[in-house]
């Protein structure tokens, strides 16, 4: 997707799955470019990692403007004539 970054879920959490503290997630997404006072719309395959991803922006980090596309990926690629970009590697 357009403008899309690719912030694995478990970078949000400790090696012992706790969450990382509101100062090292809020620097995860920033070095990952997302603006978070700039709308934003989480999204994986199906939608259920990327619910994780809302969790953390919107719950821990108090980010209103945060959703969850719960189609996903699964929707948006079935889609036909919709943007599609690929990362520098592919």
């Amino acid at each position: 997707m357009p403008s899309a970054r690719n912030i694995p879920w478990s970078k949000n959490a400790n090696d012992d799955g706790t969450f990382k503290s509101d100062e090292e997630l809020t620097a995860l997404y920033e070095a990952e470019q997302v603006d978070l006072a700039k709308d934003t719309i989480a999204y994986c395959r199906i939608g259920e990692r990327s619910a994780l991803t809302w969790f953390v922006l919107h719950e821990l980090l108090g980010q209103e403007n945060v959703k969850n596309y719960d189609g996903s990926w699964t929707e948006y690629g079935s889609l036909v004539g919709v943007p599609i970009e690929l990362g520098p590697n592919k």
